[in-house]
């Protein structure tokens, strides 16, 4: 691996910045909400252990919307308009709620979905089976794919289905219908033709087909100055990522478990330290709530959920 300071943010390593505390912080009463979405002015928190849902409103500061008794095991929510998508995993059944009348309908699921992902006005569910069915906020099948095999996550590629398979000796991607091998451990996600093997610390071009060597773990991986960043956990390094080399661009005090950009500076999260790391002009560290999980912005205002206890800390940036 190549090693290479940029010259900026070494700089920015230099400049002592004592951690701080957040302007506001909301306590929305629920707990344990890992997975969580946004929508226009809205954050959707799901608590699939306590079986609710609240709605938050980013400009008011105020939650509009609670949900309670939802489903066996709600997932994860996706909010457009004034219909509220649910995929409740366990249930094995999508749950469409009408926040205007409070009218709720329902969709069985032949399989146990395992993987989620939306893009624009379509959800995309991966069952057990292999199957990927992209929805529409009527529970209108608008997409459907069939894997060789049951891939752990997808994504895509040039518009195509692209499937991941962790911890496979035989195959690791699918893709056009082809099962392929490149030796990777738990491929998770793509950034741009990147995918990242989170827990080999392996980076692989699938245009190009060259793997790279990094460190284990790593946590995320995001686009800021027109080039890919990551973090690993196990170095508690920050990465760049250009014309398939990599650089060593900061090490942090904590692991990074999560990462976003918002006006031109990078939102580093890290969930077992509570710590919020923001990467600009310098360096500000924020304690947040328990396990900080996931970032969203609206107008000048940063929010933090934080998973296990459920607040939120906000501050403006």
């Amino acid at each position: 691996m190549q090693q290479k300071f940029s010259k900026l943010l070494f700089s920015i390593l230099l400049i002592i910045i004592f951690s701080q505390i957040f302007s506001t912080t909301i306590e929305t009463g629920v707990k344990y909400t890992f997975r969580n979405t946004s929508f226009n002015k809205y954050i959707v928190l799901t608590s699939s252990i306590e079986r609710k849902i609240i709605i938050f409103n980013m400009e008011t500061l105020k939650i509009d919307y609670l949900l309670d008794n939802v489903g066996v095991y709600p997932a994860i929510s996706y909010l457009y308009d004034d219909k509220l998508l649910i995929i409740d995993s366990v249930g094995k059944q999508l749950i469409l709620y009408n926040l205007k009348n409070s009218e709720t309908l329902t969709k069985d699921l032949e399989y146990k979905p395992i993987f989620y992902k939306r893009i624009n006005d379509t959800v995309y569910l991966l069952d057990f089976a292999g199957n990927l069915y992209g929805f529409n906020f009527d529970l209108d099948v608008v997409f459907y794919h069939k894997f060789l095999s049951d891939p752990d996550y997808f994504d895509f590629y040039n518009s195509k289905p692209i499937g991941f398979y962790i911890w496979r000796s035989e195959f690791d991607i699918e893709f056009e219908d082809n099962l392929l091998n490149f030796d990777l451990t738990t491929p998770v996600f793509m950034v741009s033709k990147y995918i990242f093997d989170l827990r080999g610390g392996k980076i692989l071009n699938f245009e190009t087909k060259v793997t790279l060597e990094t460190s284990p773990y790593i946590s995320f991986g995001t686009i800021w100055k027109s080039k890919i960043y990551f973090g690993s956990m196990f170095s508690k390094e920050i990465y760049s990522l250009e014309n398939d080399k990599i650089y060593t661009v900061a090490k942090l005090e904590f692991p990074p478990t999560y990462g976003k950009v918002f006006n031109d500076k990078l939102f580093i999260l890290s969930a077992p330290k509570n710590k919020l790391i923001i990467i600009g002009e310098n360096i500000q560290i924020f304690e947040t709530g328990n396990f900080p999980v996931e970032l969203f912005k609206y107008k000048n205002k940063i929010f933090v959920v934080c998973g296990e206890n459920g607040e939120i800390n906000i501050i403006e940036n």
